[in-house]
């Protein structure tokens, strides 16, 4: 499977025909926290993305950047991504991405515990949960064992393949594709998600 990119208003307008063909799939940012746009909300470029990559062929799964530190929180992210998600139609996971500093205050127990919720959520609308994080992180700040029924999408940009069991290595943020102005994150995937998430039918929301 070609290497998957994944992207979110930093990339500004991407020329997706340039892409077509030459990528294995789409990660597309859905949700975020941030003061200026209101709170939790929906990137300005997930719509404008997604159908680009209907129109032409290419696979799409989406992730969201979590900041919840309580199940209220978990809660609202969850209504928005839901809200993003209606009518859509996925050929790769929907991860939650966990990594950010602000969620350090917690224990690692207790963030895993959110992350599952969050993951089982997913899951019981009828789509393949992933969870991404970075490697020190997830040494340091999450129960790895406990989050094992999911499949790992990981950042590691140190050259060499990480050891810890995943689905997806991200191994770089400075790739470098035409159709894209700056850097873009690369990720390459050691599964065919497409063929998985097709046969279990887990590509739309149930409801």
């Amino acid at each position: 499977m070609k290497d998957i990119i994944d992207v979110s208003r930093y990339q500004g307008t991407i020329d997706w025909d340039k892409l077509a063909g030459k990528i294995g799939g789409a990660m597309l940012k859905t949700v975020s926290t941030n003061k200026s746009f209101g709170g939790i909300y929906i990137d300005p470029m997930f719509e404008s993305n997604y159908a680009a990559c209907k129109r032409l062929g290419i696979p799409v799964g989406v992730y969201y950047y979590t900041y919840a530190q309580d199940a209220a929180t978990v809660q609202a992210e969850l209504d928005k991504l839901h809200e993003a998600l209606t009518g859509k139609s996925l050929e790769l996971p929907v991860a939650v991405d966990v990594e950010d500093n602000k969620l350090k205050p917690l224990s690692a127990d207790a963030l895993t515990d959110l992350v599952i919720a969050a993951a089982d959520a997913i899951e019981s609308w009828g789509l393949y949960a992933m969870v991404y994080t970075y490697t020190y992180y997830s040494q340091t700040e999450l129960s790895m064992d406990r989050l094992a029924a999911y499949d790992l999408w990981i950042a590691d940009y140190r050259s060499k393949r990480p050891t810890r069991k995943h689905g997806m290595w991200q191994y770089t943020s400075t790739g470098r594709l035409d159709g894209i102005a700056g850097s873009v994150d690369i990720s390459h995937a050691y599964k065919d998600y497409p063929t998985i998430i097709a046969r279990a039918g887990l590509t739309q929301l149930r409801g």
